[in-house]
């Protein structure tokens, strides 16, 4: 009986794709049907850099016809309409970490099989880097010591690949903005223990999305249109205690679909299906935090959430990223694997009139507090 055995040298091939796989599908945002190659999405995947080389990959962004056309017999030639045309880019940048193992008398006294598990964390490292970077991206973090709930820094790659646009100073000092709200109207640094997430701030917030000038396009979710807002554990918290909502839960919540927008999400609220995840941007800072100033620590801690429409956020891979290294060391009693990532994430925005400010393409944010849990 002969038995076949992979050739050596096909194995990094081999881990490559399937590391590779193993992130993308286990992402958040790819199993609840929130990242692909194709404009509807919140996430775009570019994988032009798997193609080609090169630094940076450039979106083509354009916006609806907004002419009134002609009437009657008029002449139409001539006449035609310009459509809006703009560009946006990612950069790209390396990142990589690797786990080294004790040796061989380790890995027999083990249960587990720890290489294995090497591979297997090495995944979820990936996995979970994006999805950090992704929120960061989209929630303007450019600040490196924000913390979470935990008081534990998680900004310290803010600006790995890209620093992301920041909401304009003066959009949260006044509490509103084309694509900003404040749960304090009179300012952020005015925000008070009580202003938490409601209804009324998602609704203003799918209201602004679509008047916004360009509009923020919803995604297409099964014949109708939909925007998409990540939300903070904690403010979900409260939102769940508000009987307007837990009303629209019992009596509208969409039933019997199988698509994972829907099965994956928090609940829906006027048109808005609402996800909670804990990378949700938050920081006890009370000034600063949209600008990369160092934060000033406050009172309250604020939340950012994050209303989104289609390709609202951009992420470019290059060829050799999640390619799976195995090396030994001290005369092979040794092993470690290690991968990467090359390639970038960034907030798409567009730059507006000659002042060169970008304005972000498929983003509201909404500042508000929490009830503390």
């Amino acid at each position: 009986m002969a038995n076949t055995v992979s050739i050596a040298a096909l194995r990094p091939e081999i881990w490559q794709k399937e590391l590779y796989k193993d992130v993308i599908d286990g992402m958040y945002f790819t199993k609840n049907g929130l990242m692909g190659k194709d404009d509807n999405n919140i996430v775009q995947l570019k994988d032009e850099l798997k193609k080609n080389k090169g630094d940076q990959v450039t979106f083509g962004l354009t916006t609806k016809l907004s002419g009134n056309g002609v009437i009657g017999d008029a002449e139409l030639e001539g006449n035609e309409e310009a459509i809006s045309s703009y560009e946006a880019q990612i950069a790209i940048d390396q990142v990589r970490n690797a786990v080294r193992l004790t040796g061989k008398l380790d890995e027999q006294s083990t249960a587990y099989n720890m290489r294995q598990d090497a591979k297997n964390k090495l995944s979820i490292w990936g996995q979970e880097f994006l999805e950090r970077q992704i929120f960061m991206k989209l929630g303007s973090m450019d600040v490196t010591t924000l913390t979470d709930v935990n008081n534990v820094i998680y900004s310290g790659r803010a600006r790995w690949s890209n620093t992301a646009d920041p909401v304009l100073t003066a959009d949260s000092g006044a509490g509103t903005g084309e694509r900003y709200i404040c749960a304090e109207s009179t300012g952020l640094d005015q925000i008070a223990v009580a202003d938490v997430l409601t209804t009324a701030l998602i609704t203003r917030a799918r209201i602004k999305a679509k008047l916004a000038s360009p509009s923020i396009r919803p995604l297409r979710v099964e014949g109708k249109d939909y925007y998409v807002m990540f939300i903070h554990p904690w403010q979900a918290a409260d939102l769940k205690v508000e009987t307007a909502y837990a009303a629209a839960q019992r009596d509208a919540q969409i039933r019997g679909s199988n698509n994972p927008i829907f099965t994956g999400a928090l609940g829906i609220w006027d048109g808005v299906i609402l996800f909670d995840h804990e990378y949700v941007p938050t920081s006890a800072a009370s000034t600063n935090y949209h600008s990369g100033d160092a934060t000033t620590p406050g009172a309250v801690r604020i939340f950012r959430s994050i209303l989104c429409g289609r390709q609202a956020v951009g992420v470019a891979l290059a060829e050799a990223s999640f390619n799976m290294v195995e090396k030994t060391f001290d005369y092979s009693n040794k092993v470690g694997y290690s991968t990467g990532i090359i390639g970038g994430v960034q907030k798409v925005g567009f730059a507006t009139g000659d002042s060169g400010v970008n304005e972000d393409y498929g983003v509201v944010t909404v500042d508000t507090s929490a009830t503390v849990l």
